[in-house]
């Protein structure tokens, strides 16, 4: 960990379309403030990878994009299963939207694992062995009356989300909180 609580942590994360975002972002509103966190809404593809040595974040951008080709793999889907209130030991009760992967994102999670165990990077042990893709609303939030029902308008069982981004989020611990860095290549 570096002098401003950068971490060797990092998560790959697929971006939401403007669409989703927005839908999101109007959940989020009608919800109390996170007690943590309000990242981009996001998917998280695989997390708890960390670098075999203290890394930039133009490094690490450009690292994952030439061993990975994510760009080159986008777009990627999944489909909406529900909306739900979730526990986890690091977040409590938070709301998310629960989805369905396609089988060309698991395929290509699992490639990426083999790829970064073969560059030295290490992967957490959670993730070897389960992918729960989902959307979080907010975290440490469970879902209210009215955000469920938005949630339920805006987020229809079997419809498609299509994934054309990736993101990193960089793992930082800093006066005892846990925080992200958000990083991506320019547009």
């Amino acid at each position: 960990m570096n002098q401003d609580g950068m971490t060797s942590e990092f998560s790959i994360c697929l971006a939401l379309d403007p669409k989703t975002t927005q839908a999101v972002h109007a959940i989020r509103e009608t919800l109390p403030a996170s007690p943590y966190r309000d990242d981009t809404p996001h998917v998280t593809l695989l997390r708890t990878i960390k670098c075999p040595s203290q890394t930039g974040d133009t490094d690490l951008l450009q690292d994952m994009e030439r061993l990975l080709e994510l760009s080159k793999n986008l777009p990627l889907t999944a489909t909406v299963q529900k909306p739900a209130n979730i526990f986890s030991p690091l977040f409590r009760v938070s709301s998310q939207v629960q989805l369905h992967a396609s089988p060309e994102l698991k395929s290509y999670r699992k490639h990426i694992m083999r790829i970064l165990k073969g560059n030295h990077y290490s992967i957490g042990l959670f993730e070897h062995l389960a992918f729960l893709p989902h959307i979080s609303i907010r975290l440490g939030v469970p879902y209210t009356k009215q955000a469920r029902l938005m949630t339920e308008q805006s987020f229809i069982p079997e419809t498609k989300i299509i994934f054309s981004k990736w993101i990193i989020l960089r793992d930082i611990k800093k006066d005892g909180k846990y925080l992200v860095k958000e990083i991506a290549l320019p547009d």
